[in-house]
């Protein structure tokens, strides 16, 4: 099973127990379909902090960043083929609608998970791990600005409706510190999270993902 199927598997609710056959099968007929439709990108800024305060209000996000004199503004997408993908399913079949749903969810953080090391491996320093808005106090409002400060809309295809929902759907902005000495280990995942009572993760006692 390889490691998007596994993560899906886990946002399903499965913990510690193999899927059902259906479930099997629809998770490698989608994870199929996904990988043919997704076109992945990112882009991303080098900024030094103290040059972009507006973009970076709040306490929480002041903390993650304490030991951070640059900030890495970051944003990626599945592309807006793989979120056809999942509106397709969901006229016609709302159980793989879910699927994919979970699959693409696993596919896109796995794909910020590469596109971090890509851009470890081209600057130096220690890096802490991606906050993004919505984060405790950190405003999901900066989600256009930071969408313009990265020129994320011409790069790789992103935008924000009036509520700040990301389009494609199965994107992240986030903002990664970086510091030339060690990083503390800053509060991460539910804790600082708005979803925290609501999470469907935390119902069924796991997390999303984020609190590694």
């Amino acid at each position: 099973m390889n490691a998007v199927i596994s993560e899906a598997l886990r946002y399903l609710g499965y913990r510690g127990h193999e899927p059902d056959e259906m479930t099997a099968a629809l998770l490698e007929k989608g994870y199929a379909e996904l990988s043919a439709a997704a076109v992945p990108k990112y882009c991303c800024r080098l900024a030094e902090k103290s040059d972009v305060p507006e973009l970076l209000p709040g306490e929480d996000i002041k903390k993650h960043l304490a030991k951070s004199g640059k900030v890495i503004f970051f944003a990626a997408t599945l592309g807006s083929a793989a979120d056809a993908v999942i509106r397709r399913a969901e006229i016609t079949n709302m159980a793989y609608a879910l699927v994919l749903d979970a699959l693409a969810s696993a596919m896109t953080e796995e794909f910020c998970d590469s596109a971090e090391n890509e851009m470890k491996a081209k600057l130096p320093g220690n890096f802490t791990w991606r906050f993004s808005p919505g984060y405790g106090d950190y405003p999901i409002e900066l989600q256009p600005d930071m969408i313009r400060f990265l020129n994320a809309d011409k790069l790789i295809g992103l935008t924000a409706t009036e509520s700040n929902i990301l389009i494609p759907r199965k994107s992240v902005t986030a903002v990664i510190g970086v510091s030339e000495g060690e990083q503390e280990q800053a509060l991460r995942g539910c804790a600082v999270c708005k979803m925290r009572e609501n999470c469907r993760y935390r119902k069924d006692g796991g997390h999303c993902g984020n609190n590694g």
